[in-house]
């Protein structure tokens, strides 16, 4: 008798030689079904699946990341309320008490729907209260900021559903969707009302900077390569580092955040100040360092895995953050003399022209180059350490002449 590995052609093509009422055909499609079934149940194939590092929904893991989450939208969520007043105030404590109450009462859905319809009538309460966005002349404006705060009132209760251990449990792909949507989100928002409210509190003439870094901030808090709260992995790979499907963010996300603070702070600064901004070397020093300084703090993001999503070879990432990071570095070292050391700090300098152009020069970006080549991980064997030191040796000696620390001990 033939057996089924003899047979010269698959079970598939026999079956397909039945005719489509044969009770044989009939007996081999339901045996083919249960084989198939009981191969893709078998336990043998679950671990091999397990084996084979493919990220699984844990339906038992909660949120990780509400204190990231908390440090961004906690203070836009006060600035907000803030600026509504009372309307929004006395909205937000009903609705919220209502939410707490049908919680306490085990009604999941009631108290899920309390939250979304409190969100929403605050924030009519917000646009139609008489709110401080009022006081904008220009209706554009207007417009953007009342999205903006939108956007932030959605996020927020996007933050509240992803609470909700009946949403996760009924439909997982929700909350997996939800957390990546906080994390591509908030950088965009959060940044923004952030530097309204710096603007708000000490003044406009320096909000490109004050921008600058809150997105450096937000771009170190959400847009390293991070794993999902709700997706299990059972191998890494590339060197240990987690597959692609077990994070948060996906290469789309992250090349947003990337030009968004690669270019955002800039196109503030061209914004408010065109009037004047080729009128002195020092607001040309302003559009560099807005640019360059961002992208050093990128590629010294990158040695924790900022530029996943470029490639997985370290060698070409490093070669990457070495040349692109020299010529930032540079530019940035000469914009800094210009605009800070010699604008606001010529008159503390022991040395006349044109050495103490050239002992600053050295000074800082001989400590520049040392801390990044520290930074970036080259101080790693006998060479680097040894040109580290005598580079530290250098920079100190320099240093002390411009600023007249004596060499030697006086008599």
């Amino acid at each position: 008798m033939m057996t089924e590995d003899d047979y010269p052609y698959p079970a598939e093509s026999a079956m397909r030689g039945l005719p489509r009422g044969n009770p044989m055909a009939a007996s081999a499609e339901e045996n083919q079904s249960t084989t198939d079934h009981y191969r893709s149940s078998s336990p043998l194939n679950r671990s091999e699946r397990a084996r084979s590092g493919e990220p699984r929904f844990s339906p038992s893991a909660s949120f990780a990341y509400n204190a990231r989450i908390a440090i961004a939208l906690g203070p836009c969520a006060a600035l907000l309320v803030e600026m509504g007043g009372i309307p929004v105030m006395a909205t937000l404590t009903v609705g919220l008490m209502v939410s707490y109450i049908l919680d306490s009462l085990q009604l999941k859905q009631g108290a899920f729907f309390g939250i979304w319809s409190t969100l929403l009538v605050s924030q009519l309460a917000f646009v139609l209260g008489g709110s401080t966005l009022s006081a904008i002349d220009s209706w554009p404006l207007y417009i953007l900021a009342v999205l903006v705060c939108c956007e932030a009132n959605f996020l927020i209760g996007v933050w509240a559903s992803i609470q909700f251990r009946w949403l996760q449990l009924e439909n997982p792909s929700i909350v997996v969707t939800l957390e990546r949507l906080l994390f591509a989100c908030i950088p965009f928002t959060a940044s923004v009302i952030w530097t309204w409210g710096a603007v708000a509190a000490v003044g406009m003439d320096h909000a490109p900077y004050y921008f600058m870094t809150i997105l450096c901030v937000f771009y170190w808090l959400y847009s390293l390569p991070r794993q999902s709260s709700f997706r299990t992995k059972t191998e890494k790979r590339y060197g240990g580092q987690l597959a692609d499907e077990a994070l948060i963010l996906g290469p789309l996300e992250c090349t947003l955040h990337t030009l968004t603070l690669l270019f955002l702070p800039l196109l503030l600064y061209i914004g408010s100040h065109h009037s004047v901004i080729f009128s002195s070397m020092a607001t040309v020093c302003d559009l560099f360092l807005l640019f360059f300084v961002p992208l050093l703090f990128q590629l010294y993001a990158s040695a924790f895995g900022a530029l996943w999503y470029i490639s997985k070879d370290p060698a070409s990432l490093q070669q990457i953050r070495i040349v692109n990071g020299a010529i930032a570095l540079v530019v940035v070292i000469v914009c800094l003399e210009i605009r800070v050391v010699f604008y606001s700090f010529g008159r503390y300098l022991h040395v006349g022209p044109p050495w103490n152009y050239v002992l600053v020069t050295i000074t800082m970006l001989g400590g520049a180059l040392a801390a990044g080549g520290y930074g970036i991980g080259l101080v790693n064997d006998a060479f680097g350490s040894a040109a580290f030191t005598g580079l530290s040796i250098l920079v100190a000696s320099t240093g002390s002449i411009v600023i007249g620390v004596p060499l030697k001990r006086q008599g």
